[in-house]
């Protein structure tokens, strides 16, 4: 029989350091799914991310996959239907919760076709999960992990019932992740700004190459959250390249309203475009106001 050759993204790295997010996921759940795509957006984001790559375990969690957690600024714990039925998930919970009471440390739950109350209460296959822990384990260590699961599904982070385009919903947990991180490293606003830019450049290749309308309107979208971030770093300056910039931008997204209103005539395109052209005219403004020692926005 073939053996399965696991996706490239997934190839053994040992060992992984210098990383910035820890991921948390049962692994026969969601390792060539959900948490391989969102390794693969994390890694076009340019975030350093630490995935367990080991497909067999011991018993007890290794000294290192605790480092890798203590190193971690941000970790990502990625509830699905059997992850309280792995001992190692378990242990790394409470070590994330540890380093997020003593640390700081930033958490992002994701429920994937799980309930968040099933997480919280301990029902469904939580339930189950934990029943057979107690058969084998120490009761106060199953207490642990108890409160552990229900600490942490109180907190904000991202339903994935299976409602939503999950490819989507993948991308917009990334960028979350991004901006999360961007809050507390310096350098983070240079760095959303330079992922926009690669984000937009494919986009662009693919309106190109498709010339619908719905690509189109996706590179408007991500053009204008860059035009955004320009524009927050020139509020910061009256380095004239750097407002150049800003209005390049927003130009090109006018031209592109422009083009997509040429095609469907739409009233509500019209007056996004006029929208657009009255913003440009602000920022030229204010502009011309920096030249002569005046800040307006």
């Amino acid at each position: 029989m073939a053996s399965f050759i696991p996706p490239p993204s997934f190839t053994p790295k040992i060992p992984q350091q210098n990383h910035d997010v820890f991921l948390s996921f049962r692994g026969e759940d969601t390792r060539y799914t959900f948490t391989s795509h969102l390794y693969a957006a994390l890694t076009r984001n340019q975030v350093k991310t630490y995935i367990d790559n080991e497909l067999e375990r011991g018993d007890e969690i290794s000294p290192s996959l605790l480092k890798a957690i203590n190193d971690a600024k941000l970790s990502v714990i990625i509830f699905s239907e059997n992850y309280a039925s792995s001992r190692w998930c378990l242990e790394e919970l409470v070590k994330i919760l540890e380093c997020k009471k003593n640390d700081g440390q930033i958490l992002v739950p994701i429920f994937y076709h799980v309930n968040p109350t099933n997480v919280r209460n301990q029902t469904g296959s939580y339930a189950i999960a934990l029943a057979e822990h107690e058969k084998r384990r120490d009761m106060n260590k199953v207490q642990t992990w108890r409160l552990a699961l229900a600490e942490a599904a109180n907190f904000s982070g991202w339903d994935c019932l299976g409602t939503r385009n999950e490819s989507e919903l993948v991308e917009q947990i990334a960028m979350d992740i991004l901006q999360k991180l961007d809050s507390i490293t310096s350098g983070g606003l240079e760095r959303r700004i330079n992922t926009y830019k690669q984000i937009a450049q494919q986009k662009l290749e693919k309106s190109l190459r498709t010339g619908n309308l719905v690509d189109m309107e996706e590179l408007i979208t991500t053009l204008y959250q860059l035009a955004e971030l320009k524009l927050e770093k020139a509020k910061s300056t009256d380095d004239s390249t750097v407002w150049g910039d800003v209005l390049a931008t927003y130009e090109r997204i006018m031209q592109l309203k422009q083009d997509k209103w040429m095609r469907t005539f739409n009233t509500k395109d019209l007056e996004d475009l006029k929208a657009t052209r009255n913003h440009v005219l602000y920022i030229q403004r204010e502009q011309s106001n920096r030249k002569m020692g005046f800040r307006g926005i």
